[in-house]
């Protein structure tokens, strides 16, 4: 694996183009299709299809992106260390989520570990969670931000438990269930609902999500690429989705009612059970401080 096909693929990626990705590249089409060919038979992976009409990510290739845009900055970070022989102190910290929403948690968290720890350089990465899960457990993140799964493995991981919470359901404000103190699944049957792809929220909402989908008609029904989306298509009144009932992960301009459930979502940290730094350790108690206030 060479930094070229990298490139090759991350610009295939940003582009979803081969002829933009040859552009930006400042190469022939042929040497992108080249090099994306040798990085999947060297993967045993199909990265892109490629249609007459289309070209996007496959699963594989979205899992790779993470890794391939890691390699990247740790190459270029490692020439321009040895190129310049800085011999200032950098302490790097690498911290990854899976939505936009936990960067509004996140960005407090970092203004006060720089008060403590000034030469702090943080990499944050926002991966959808099946890659992160790798990630976090093959050691190319520090620490991972999320709702606990049971699909880690615990035995080289740890996880922190920040806040326990229940399921909240987002609806315009001029709905007329937006006035109810709490709503039950059977309150849902009739309404229309956003949901959430599976691998992108908690799985107490996708086995709630998967519940819900057996008394819908395909007309009911909308898919959000993440929360942001969902919320986005609730807030025009199009219909009703679920989300975890954590602060940081509500917006303005829309009614949050409780659901009746029994379902309490951990959300929290993983980092690999071998890391110890200060940095860590002060990451973990502002977060926990920051959610104690929820």
């Amino acid at each position: 694996m060479n930094t070229m096909q990298l490139e090759c693929f991350l610009a295939v990626a940003d582009n979803l183009s081969f002829a933009r990705a040859a552009e930006q590249l400042h190469v022939t089409q042929p040497a992108i299709t080249h090099q994306i060919n040798s990085l999947e038979n060297e993967l045993q992976a199909k990265l892109v299809r490629r249609t007459t009409r289309i070209v996007e990510l496959t699963p594989d290739g979205r899992t790779f992106l993470g890794y391939a845009k890691n390699i990247l900055k740790a190459t270029h970070f490692a020439k321009k260390r040895l190129s310049e022989h800085h011999q200032d102190y950098i302490q790097t910290f690498s911290i990854g989520c899976h939505s936009p929403s936990e960067l509004n948690l996140i960005s407090p968290v970092l203004k006060q570990l720089y008060q403590t720890f000034p030469t702090l350089h943080p990499d944050l990465r926002m991966i959808p969670f099946p890659a992160l899960r790798n990630m976090v457990e093959e050691e190319a993140i520090d620490v991972m931000i999320g709702f606990r799964d049971e699909k880690i493995n615990l035995a080289s991981v740890t996880y922190v438990e920040l806040a326990q919470c229940g399921i909240t359901c987002a609806l315009s404000k001029e709905h007329p269930l937006a006035n109810r103190k709490c709503l039950t699944l059977e309150d849902l049957n009739e309404e229309p609902l956003v949901l959430c792809e599976p691998d992108r929220c908690a799985e107490a909402i996708a086995h709630i999500q998967g519940q819900l989908l057996a008394s819908r008609s395909p007309s009911q029904i909308y898919f959000g690429e993440n929360l942001e989306c969902t919320l986005a298509f609730a807030k025009a009144g199009i219909g009703l989705a679920l989300l975890p009932d954590l602060p940081f992960m509500c917006q303005q301009d829309l009614a949050y009612i409780p659901l009746e459930n029994e379902s309490v979502i951990s959300f929290g940290l993983y980092y690999k059970s071998s890391f110890n730094s200060s940095v860590l350790k002060a990451f973990i108690q502002i977060l926990k401080d920051i959610c104690n206030d929820f």
